[in-house]
Order: C-alpha cells, then structure tokens, then sequence
C-alpha cells in the first residue's frame, strides 16, 4: 500500500511540473509573437501586414492576397491650375478646390500678380500643406514692371521649404518632376533692338547680378540680336507665330543646352522610369511647349530639348501655364524630321480614352481665375479647348488615371478684339473680368480623359 501512494505522489508531481512547464513555454512564445508583431508593425501597414500573415495559409492563398491587394489600392486625387491671381474669380476657385479635398494641389506658376506673395499665401492657407508649386514669369525679373522680382521667387522658395526652383518627388505610386522654365532659353522673351553702349551695359549689370548670386542656376549669359524669322529657321521650326511678335529685331539669351536644371531631369526621370513602384509620371511647369495659339508662343526650343527625355523615359501627363485657357493634346513624341509637327499617338482610336499610349499628354491649365486668353488656331493634335476658369482634377487608382477639367460656370461679357489689339498692343484677354457672373452653384465638367496601364 505504501508502494502504491508513493507511485501515485510521483506521477502527480510530474504531472504538475510539466503543466509549469507548458504555461511558461506558451508565455515565452506570446511575448515573442507580441514583440515580433510591434517590430513589423512600425515598418508595414496595417494593410501590408494583413497580407504579410496570409502568406501562412495553404488554402486558396494566391487567391485572398490577390483580391485582398485590389481592395487595398488607395485613390489619389491631384488638382492642378495655374495663373491665379488674388481676384473673386481666383478666390472662388480655390475654394472650390478646396471641396475636392485633393492630396496634392499643383500649381503651374503665376501666383498672386501682385509684388508680394501675401495675398496667395492668405488665399490659399487651407491647401498650404498640400501644394507644390512651379515658377512662372510673374514670379520673376521677366515681369520687372509688373511687379516681378527675384524676391517673390526666394519667398516662394521659403515658404514651400524649397532648394531650388526645380525639384521631384514621389506620392504613393505616382512620380512629379518641377521644372523652373525661367531657366531655360524662352521664345516669349523679346527684347526691343538696343543700341550698343546700352546691350554693354546691361552685361555689365547682369555680370554684377551673378556674383551677387552664385546659386542662380543661369550661367552668365550673353545677348544677341537677330529677328524672330531668323531664331526659328536656325532651329528648323516652322510655325504661325502671333502677330504682337513679328518684330524687325530682336535681343535674345544665348543660354547653354547642359543646365543644371537639364542634367537633373534626365537623371530624375531616369531613375523614375526604372522604379518599379511608380506607376505614373508628371512634369509640370509653366511656358507651356504645347499649346494652341494665343497670347504666348509655344517654347519650340524648350520642346526640342525636354520632349526626347520625356519620351525616353515614359512621362505620361505635362502640366502647363502661361496662356489663360485650357486645352489638351493626344498623346504625342517628339518628331525630330519636323519639330512643329510632333508625332500623334492614334492606335487607341479615340480621344478620351487610352491603353498603353506611346507618348504624353500635353495640357494648358492657365485657369486659376486671372483672366482669359483668345485662342488664335486649333492645331490638329489639340482635341479640346475651352475659355473659362477652373481647375482639372486627376484621379489615380494603381494602374488607372482619370482627369477632368472643372469648369466653375462663369458666364462674361466677350471683348471684340480688333486686329490693332493682337498688332500693337499684344492684348489677347477676352473677357471683361468685372463682367463676369457665376450662374452656377456646382461645377461642370467640360473634359475628361482616361488612362490605363496593362
């Protein structure tokens, strides 16, 4: 009997040490489950970790993270527009902005028209997070007598926490590249024939400038005189050109083609095309080097040195400024045989809607509210155009684009413009601004265009 109770004590005692034993183990293995789950968790997603765990199941796996991954691909929402100003109409336009709720606001340049930024900056504080903007001609010494100067650009710079006038950045799966088109050498820039004592000494003063500035990325430039005619027979580029610009002669920059600028946009783009998470790339910048006819020529020389990089590396969508009105090109690459006539993308049969286009999309947002330009011509490559203010809003869903262009419903008394206008004074605004009503409570859509990648 003795024998019996001390077999029957031991196998409780064992017993006991191995139920010790279990619980510790199971402890040991939920304080590491736990302590693997928190380091992963700062890294991934709540989405991405989701899917991390699927992969342990056997059963119809490939299956639920497929489908559990459509389900995860977020929307973004991109708003662009340019040549504002601080007018009602440019007000009222950014308030309807603001009711999309963007991700990004872009802004193609030609902010306030006013000698300081104050007025933007204030107009625009809700959006202040959310926009990246382009420099345009208002921001610059261009438009000396309008008010522009290098300190609105170095306010702009400041305020948007930038380096420099050109600059890229990824969001989410979508690539933009910022070009400062006051860089470059501008067919819009024209200087009246000067005499010599007066060309010396403006090289005199703009050597002075540069060394007063090293960062400015224009070399020291030199200016040289010939007629418009001349400049675009040199470059092989035919084209009508508006009236306001056929001058006798003409004092032009002799830019380098090898900018900095330049440089980093190949090497920008290059390494966008390459990025196996970016989807979808955009250029923005203001001189547009697509655009029907108007108050500004298109930037030929600009298109003949940025569009072949843009093909080579597959830019999608170009967002440009300058001329008050919205149009938008077909997909279209670089002609290199003829520069005015670039090659147009029609394999998809339509206007609106695109499968893997060969080439990128050109548009003219230059309807922040400013005022409105007359369109002179419609190139055949140009399949919508239209006058008015608003803003085109770009939706990304993975591998799929859709962008439409918001007209806000102002109607305004149209100016008959005479040909002593378009001649002399270079006036090309159509609308009498202070005519102008807004008949409508809610947008219209007066443009929209798809894009898909397979």
């Amino acid at each position: 009997m003795h024998e019996i109770f001390k077999q029957c004590f031991i196998f409780s005692f064992l017993l006991f040490l191995l139920s010790l034993y279990t619980v510790s183990f199971s402890d040991v293995l939920s304080v590491k489950n736990q302590s693997f789950e928190s380091r992963n968790g700062s890294n991934l997603s709540s989405n991405s970790f989701k899917n991390f765990i699927h992969l342990g199941n056997t059963t119809n796996n490939t299956s639920t993270i497929q489908n559990q991954t459509i389900k995860n691909i977020q929307k973004i929402k991109i708003v662009a527009a340019g040549d504002f100003g601080c007018r009602p109409i440019a007000q009222n336009n950014i308030k309807q902005i603001e009711l999309q709720k963007p991700d990004l606001f872009l802004v193609i340049g030609d902010l306030s028209y006013e000698p300081t930024m104050d007025c933007w900056y204030n107009m625009t504080k809700l959006l202040d997070s959310k926009i990246k903007i382009a420099i345009g001609n208002h921001e610059d010494e261009e438009e000396k007598v309008k008010g522009g100067s290098k300190q609105l650009t170095e306010s702009l710079l400041n305020h948007y926490n930038l380096q420099n006038p050109y600059y890229a950045f990824d969001y989410k799966n979508v690539h933009i590249l910022v070009l400062d088109t006051q860089l470059e050498f501008s067919l819009d820039v024209f200087k009246p024939g000067e005499g010599k004592e007066e060309e010396e000494e403006e090289e005199e003063n703009d050597a002075v400038n540069d060394k007063d500035d090293e960062s400015n990325d224009k070399p020291n430039t030199k200016y040289y005189s010939t007629t418009l005619k001349d400049l675009l027979s040199k470059h092989h580029i035919k084209s009508e050109i508006p009236p306001y610009y056929l001058t006798n002669e003409v004092s032009v920059e002799d830019i380098p083609h090898d900018s900095e600028q330049y440089k980093f946009a190949i090497s920008d783009l290059e390494k966008a095309n390459k990025n196996s998470s970016i989807d979808w790339i955009i250029v923005m910048f203001h001189k547009p080097i697509y655009s029907s006819l108007s108050s500004h020529m298109q930037e030929y020389i600009m298109r003949e040195k940025y569009q072949p990089i843009f093909d080579r590396y597959g830019v999608d969508i170009v967002l440009q400024g300058h001329n008050h009105f919205y149009d938008r090109t077909l997909p279209l690459k670089f002609n290199p045989n003829n520069i005015s006539k670039p090659i147009v993308n029609e394999s998809n049969n339509t206007t609106n809607k695109f499968v893997n286009p060969e080439g990128s999309i050109y548009s003219v947002i230059g309807v922040g509210g400013r005022s409105s330009h007359i369109f002179l011509n419609q190139p055949d490559y140009v399949v919508k155009q239209h006058n008015g203010f608003g803003f085109l809003s770009i939706e990304i869903e993975g591998k799929e684009l859709d962008a439409k262009y918001y007209d806000l419903g102002y109607k305004c008394k149209e100016e008959k413009l005479k040909d002593s206008d378009l001649e002399e004074k270079g006036d090309f605004t159509i609308f009498d601004m202070s005519s102008c009503k807004r008949n409508k409570n809610s947008s219209e859509i007066i443009d929209d265009y798809t894009l898909s990648k397979s």
